[in-house]
């Protein structure tokens, strides 16, 4: 283990242009007291040769210890951090998908709120996001209720959209457990409803957005496989916690219509009209409510241009 304040922890597959622009930004930061462990997850591009040669380290001058996990075979996203997490030491950890990109105050200012809020044990920052075009957009994060549960909150509009936006303490993973290696899509959702349920707070995003992330692809286009494991979450968190009973119906129906609206962008309408119809069984006037709040807002939403300086990243990667 080592004395670095920070462990960046990037996972990687058959990504080799997008894994090096991910490290390129962690190279680019402007808190230097970090390692980064990067975990080849059985890759069969060029990505194993890449991370074992000279040329990795002269990239990243700026990266004090780059630390090489090799996975023979694919074990997925969950395992892989594990693997890393039992190497690492440090106080913190940062997570980073290898398709995401940092901005370069991003370790500074996740450290700082850290070290402000000794109460906290996560943090997590605004992000932006691009779809395949090079449009960039900030996403608007703001919940639709005013949630006086923060898990109610996480679990009916999860406020942690991906690992990337995520640094927490070290010693975390020591009280509440590693990652669910059951789960290849909702590990996370599961390991922050944990957090939450052991009383400890996580600080929500705020200020701007200090991340850039892809529009999700991967396991996650796989709406249905998502759903099942969402759903896992769910009956996990809310059927053995008997103070969510109330709760449940809510938290459901916003799940259901999150999917449905997933569904439709994928055009599988009979997967649709399924959960549509599930969210109005689980509770039907909140259901309608969700409904018009969301069509409101995306009448309200200011529109944000940045698509210049990311689609340049991607020319490059």
């Amino acid at each position: 283990m080592n004395n670095c304040r920070v462990n960046v922890i990037i996972p990687t597959k058959n990504r080799f242009r997008k894994l090096r622009r991910a490290l390129k930004s962690v190279n680019q930061q402007d808190f230097f007291d970090f390692d980064v462990w990067v975990i080849n997850d059985g890759s069969t591009d060029e990505t194993r040769d890449y991370l074992e040669s000279s040329q990795l380290k002269s990239d990243y001058p700026n990266i004090s210890s780059i630390n090489i996990l090799t996975n023979k075979r694919s074990v997925g996203a969950a395992a892989s951090r594990n693997y890393a997490l039992a190497k690492a030491g440090g106080e913190f950890v940062a997570f980073l998908d290898d398709d995401d990109v940092w901005d370069p105050q991003y370790l500074q200012q996740q450290v700082m709120q850290l070290d402000q809020n000794t109460d906290a044990v996560a943090t997590c920052a605004q992000y932006l996001e691009c779809d395949r075009s090079g449009c960039v957009s900030l996403p608007d994060l703001r919940p639709l209720f005013d949630y006086q549960d923060s898990l109610v909150h996480l679990l009916s509009e999860c406020f942690v959209h991906t690992m990337s936006v995520f640094v927490c303490r070290r010693s975390l993973f020591s009280s509440i457990g590693l990652l669910d290696e059951s789960l290849s899509i909702t590990h996370d959702l599961d390991w922050y409803s944990r957090v939450l349920l052991s009383g400890q707070t996580i600080i929500t995003p705020s200020g701007p957005a200090l991340v850039k992330r892809e529009i999700p692809g991967g396991l996650v286009t796989n709406h249905r496989r998502w759903y099942e494991e969402d759903r896992r979450v769910l009956d996990r968190v809310l059927q053995k916690q008997p103070g969510y009973q109330s709760s449940q119906r809510h938290v459901r129906a916003h799940r259901e219509l999150f999917f449905a609206k997933l569904a439709a962008k994928r055009s599988d309408y009979g997967f649709t009209i399924k959960r549509i119809l599930g969210a109005f069984l689980c509770a039907p006037v909140r259901s309608v409510r969700i409904v018009i709040r969301r069509i409101s807002r995306n009448f309200d939403q200011p529109v944000h241009h940045y698509s210049t300086s990311y689609e340049s990243e991607r020319r490059d990667s």
